[in-house]
């Protein structure tokens, strides 16, 4: 199956890319996002929708309410009054139904999926708002029928949000679908919606495979580091065979009790095998690169959260010149990385220290 790609490694190339896009959009724009805010950088976003909304365009948007919690009511009513179909994933409401509530309250889509045309899609970390825009970030361009699966589960998302299932319904039929083993030559799609009371978790799966599979090189784009001890011990095991194991990530991020998470697993995966490398602007990019052969971009972080709450979207692929472009681009970060020991972590660890390391371990399953 024949397709295009571009990688974007900054937010604000990403947001140029998708905004020429959508300046070009014909027919249809589907976008499901979990960040959309209207300040500099989000409204002319909003502006381009309405434009296309009014020009006939089929426009579908689809934003988090927890993560567009400061979306304004003004530019959710321009968006609706120029006709936009718009919706508010998990509308934080009152609910009668106390069985699972506060677990179905977090369920929230962390997807970055924009759709255009149908036929070219953007898949990865990128947001929209401008406390992002100096940010490194992760971000992929795909052209062509190979986007069809991100197509159907935008529709999905789009019924789960309260969307009518008439909008959708031709974006449903399976027959839309190309022959899926045509597409896994090169190209698979991860999509994980969690479902009450299951614990399926796609992208643990993947690390799994990732690791289990790995023979000279594993390297691994996060900016939120959580891992559980499942992933320690496949780390180990990878380690054990031979692998160069590179973490990737910013010293400080944009959330402060995700840092204090992560510096209080560093020890115990560089012991395991873990080299880490960390970038002195906010990254926010989601990522990994298994030796030549394979890599991913996507919206999971390596969190609990990401891994069985969270609404995510991801692309794994194996062909070899996406993966080489891939790699130098974590290459190139990792040069720019500075190494763990040069921040003094193996030191003596105090008492205070000690104790925030233990509320953390406490609290890390829910992050």
């Amino acid at each position: 199956m024949e397709f295009t790609y571009k990688f974007y490694n900054t937010t604000a190339l990403a947001w140029e890319g998708m905004r020429q896009a959508i300046l070009a959009a014909k027919t249809s724009i589907y976008w499901e996002i979990f960040t959309l805010r209207d300040d500099s950088v989000g409204k002319p976003f909003i502006d381009l929708l309405c434009e296309k909304s009014r020009g006939g365009l089929d426009v579908k948007l689809i934003a988090d309410a927890i993560g567009s919690f400061y979306l304004s009511k003004e530019a959710i009513s321009r968006l609706k009054n120029s006709g936009v179909k718009f919706l508010m994933f998990n509308h934080l409401r009152p609910e009668f139904v106390l069985q699972n509530w506060w677990r179905r309250a977090w369920h929230r889509t962390h997807r970055k999926v924009l759709v255009i045309d149908r036929e070219a899609a953007f898949i990865g970390g990128v947001n929209v708002a401008e406390h992002a825009a100096n940010w490194q970030d992760l971000h992929l361009r795909l052209t062509g029928k190979i986007v069809l699966p991100i197509l159907f589960n935008f529709a999905k998302s789009y019924v789960m949000a309260g969307g009518d299932k008439k909008d959708v319904v031709d974006l449903l039929r399976p027959k839309l679908l190309p022959d899926i083993n045509e597409i896994k030559e090169k190209i698979n799609f991860i999509f994980h919606s969690p479902l009450r009371g299951t614990v399926r978790s796609p992208f643990k799966n993947f690390y799994k495979q990732a690791l289990g599979n790995a023979k000279d090189k594993f390297n691994l784009l996060t900016p939120y580091y959580v891992p559980d001890k499942h992933f320690l011990e496949l780390v180990s095991r990878a380690k054990n065979r031979g692998v160069d194991i590179n973490i990737i990530l910013p010293w400080r991020t944009d959330e402060r009790v995700m840092q204090y998470f992560a510096r209080m697993l560093y020890g115990i995966s560089s012991k395991a095998g873990a080299a880490f490398h960390f970038l002195k602007k906010m990254n926010h990019g989601k990522a990994v690169s298994v030796d030549n052969k394979l890599g991913m971009v996507g919206s999971a972080n390596l969190t609990p959260r990401s891994f069985y709450i969270n609404h995510e979207a991801g692309v794994t692929f194996s062909d070899q010149q996406m993966v080489a472009d891939l790699n130098q681009i974590l290459d190139d970060w990792k040069t720019e990385a500075i190494p763990l020991a040069d921040f003094g972590f193996g030191n003596k660890v105090g008492w205070y220290r000690k104790f925030k390391d233990w509320w953390m371990n406490k609290l890390r399953d829910y992050v």
